[in-house]
């Protein structure tokens, strides 16, 4: 995949100490994750790897994927999944809701065995847990990766969010803002340049440093 750079939310470099896998599908987008296995390979690995998923195949499983998805988290250490911006809103809330049963039917196995089986619902097993949802954005202009990580924060995600694709130093602040805990960078000329912008770029809306701001704001109730 050529060199890829990964940056935490202070833009520290920690590609050497990430241990992500993308998954191969014929939709895997190039710049996705620094590192990718073929699912043949993976399963024949006898040490449990952090794996990312894509999410609209995780959600309604069919195929390879369908056959191997529990497969896949019992060979897992950590599961992720990623997302394009054509994702949306309501495709998240699924996923959060999945997670929410699961955690419930974790506690109580007396709950999950009452519902009904729904085959078009992913196996609660392999999503009891995610740890990490990378938002791609294809293009430069499309701004919606902000608007699916806040709101997969205001919904009560608390794992890692991870942005990849085409952005840019004058996003950072936003994307911070948003939710963001970490950047992956294909272009290794631009790694300084966006690690730049942690320190120096204002937001929009005030002269504050980014890194004193939250990530975003939750309106009170009167």
């Amino acid at each position: 995949m050529g060199n890829h750079s990964i940056l935490n939310s202070k833009a520290s470099d920690i590609t050497a100490s990430d241990s992500w896998v993308a998954l191969i599908t014929a939709e895997l987008p190039d710049g996705l994750c620094a590192h990718e296995i073929h699912l043949s390979e993976f399963l024949h690995k006898t040490e449990r790897l952090d794996v990312i998923l894509p999410l609209k195949d995780v959600l309604a499983p069919t195929g390879i994927l369908k056959e191997t998805l529990d497969i896949i988290a019992n060979h897992s250490s950590r599961l992720g999944l990623w997302a394009d911006t054509a994702t949306t809103t309501e495709q998240l809330d699924l996923l959060l809701s999945q997670l929410s049963a699961s955690s419930e039917a974790t506690d109580t196995d007396t709950k999950s065995a009452s519902k009904p089986p729904n085959s078009a619902q992913p196996s609660l097993s392999a999503l009891s847990k995610i740890d990490l949802i990378v938002l791609y954005t294809p293009l430069f202009a499309d701004g919606r990766n902000f608007s699916l990580a806040k709101h997969l924060r205001l919904q009560g995600y608390e794992g890692e969010i991870r942005v990849a694709g085409a952005f840019g130093r004058d996003q950072i602040t936003y994307l911070l803002r948003s939710g963001v805990d970490s950047f992956i960078i294909a272009n290794e000329f631009m790694v300084d340049d966006i690690a730049n912008a942690f320190k120096v770029l204002p937001s929009a809306y005030s002269g504050n440093d980014a890194s004193q701001l939250p990530m975003f704001r939750v309106k009170e109730s009167v």
